[in-house]
């Protein structure tokens, strides 16, 4: 019997993906909705960080040895709704340890 895992991609797009859209509108737009994220977390819940995501995402690493990464949007209220689930995951962590 074959194991078959389906894993749930939503709107990320690959560094492969990104190529196949080079010079499109697209892609313009998702340069013009960036953050940078630097964190001391190597254990990132990227899957928390993009839930309710409307549009398309890319998370590009930018240096992995000081964990700095950059995050593409398609649209620009996701940006929002990001930092929102960032607000939200810090809380829940600080009520964790507080505990």
């Amino acid at each position: 019997m074959n194991h078959i895992k389906l894993v749930e991609n939503g709107g990320s797009l690959s560094e492969s993906d990104l190529q196949l859209i080079a010079g499109s509108e697209l892609v313009f737009q998702m340069m013009r909705n960036r953050l940078v994220v630097v964190t001391d977390n190597s254990d990132i819940d990227w899957s928390g960080l993009t839930d309710d995501l409307l549009g398309l995402y890319h998370i590009r690493t930018l240096d992995r040895s000081k964990q700095v990464y950059q995050v593409w949007f398609e649209i620009e209220a996701d940006i929002k709704r990001f930092k929102q689930n960032l607000m939200v995951g810090k809380l829940s962590d600080t009520a964790h340890t507080e505990s």
